[in-house]
């Protein structure tokens, strides 16, 4: 007999009824539990640019379980839902988020992301792979949760003036936007199968 578990997403308002997984999510559902960071990828209507979506899958390859990468698609059943969440405006959009270790504030219940939607940005597929790389070693490298675990009072304006002055000296001037999600990515049993 194996277990079964799933990455979900969290919601706060639900943790005093209980803590309810919502799973429907297709892009959660289909997340490996294992990975740490995530790239988001929604090309939008158009077709993808196909190498930026080549250079994508190349980065999924190679690392394994410390990064996935997800390339949505429209026909996503719960689409909305991915797009309130993530507040996207524009097309085509990355974004970069990771587990709870790597990009969640200690005392808030919410974790971090970055959306790319700069069409500057990734029309230039060598540029964007470059700025996902410095994105990913910053969660990986514990440097996004380090800032997040500054001392002080819990403020979320406060927490993400820092992350984008850190962020911004990072991919140097690359636009981007941070924002804290009210949820937390986190692994939860859903079952056993076998």
């Amino acid at each position: 007999m194996n277990m079964g578990y799933q990455l979900v997403l969290t919601e706060l308002i639900e943790e005093k009824k209980g803590v309810r997984a919502v799973g429907e999510n297709v892009f959660l559902d289909n997340l490996p539990s294992d990975s740490e960071v995530y790239l988001l990828f929604y090309p939008g209507v158009m077709p993808p640019d196909k190498e930026l979506e080549n250079k994508l899958r190349t980065l999924w390859e190679g690392a394994a379980k410390n990064h996935f990468v997800n390339i949505g698609r429209l026909n996503d059943p719960n689409f909305r839902k991915t797009v309130n969440k993530f507040d996207i405006k524009y097309f085509p959009v990355i974004i970069f988020t990771a587990n709870c270790k790597f990009a969640s504030h200690p005392i808030g219940f919410e974790i971090v992301y970055v959306r790319l939607d700069s069409k500057k940005l990734l029309k230039n597929p060598d540029l964007a792979v470059d700025c996902f790389q410095k994105l990913f070693l910053l969660f990986i490298k514990e440097k996004i949760s380090e800032v997040l675990k500054q001392p002080g009072i819990y403020d979320r304006k406060a927490i993400i003036v820092r992350l984008n002055g850190f962020v911004a000296n990072v991919l140097k001037g690359v636009e981007f936007s941070i924002a804290l999600l009210g949820s937390k990515l986190e692994v939860k049993w859903k079952g056993v199968y076998g």
